[in-house]
């Protein structure tokens, strides 16, 4: 017990912290190591009419509460106008409107404004709700659709389950895409 104390006490406070420090290293066990990281993907959910879809995330730009817009005349009915972003316009478009041929009547305290940005074109989709963002595996994809009405199946070609339910990816990629999307003119 004596040369334990008589170690303790010669060696410095540094030797120590190193005898500690190699105790410590010998029968430390090692943290679990997934063997694989898994890729995530991330959607925006939101709501049109009852059916809630996702919205792949890289393809939103901005998530907005609906401001004043000017009305754009010789336009379509769907075409809501031209809103003015921080100093930029901003086309409007009401996606009930335009899938559904009836413009959305739905409390403004929910709705909300998609902005997309692609292939040139900026736009803003308003939709009836946004339930919040979904976060998936890759590997979970899903290539079974649900039961979806037809207006939605040009935009729709993959699916996630999550939490027992299954909720189809909406690609605002492919509305902006299409011709009859951009033909906005009465």
């Amino acid at each position: 017990m004596q040369s334990v104390d008589m170690e303790i006490s010669s060696a410095s406070p540094f030797d120590l912290l190193l005898g500690i420090d190699r105790k410590s290293r010998q029968r430390a066990h090692g943290f679990p190591v997934e063997d694989e990281a898994r890729e995530e993907w991330l959607g925006v959910a939101f709501q049109v009419r009852d059916t809630v879809l996702l919205a792949p995330m890289d393809e939103v730009a901005e998530i907005v509460k609906p401001m004043n817009f000017a009305n754009v005349p010789g336009a379509k009915p769907w075409v809501l106008g031209i809103a003015n972003m921080r100093g930029n316009l901003l086309p409007v478009i009401d996606l009930q409107g335009f899938l559904y041929d009836d413009n959305s009547v739905f409390d403004p305290r929910h709705q909300r404004i998609l902005v997309i940005e692609h292939a040139g074109v900026t736009v803003g989709l308003l939709v009836e709700a946004i339930h919040g963002l979904k976060r998936f595996y890759v590997d979970e994809v899903d290539k079974g659709l649900p039961e979806l009405d037809g207006v939605f199946k040009p935009y729709v070609e993959r699916s996630f389950t999550g939490l027992g339910e299954r909720y189809a990816v909406f690609s605002v990629y492919k509305l902006i895409e299409d011709e009859i999307f951009l033909d906005v003119a009465v």
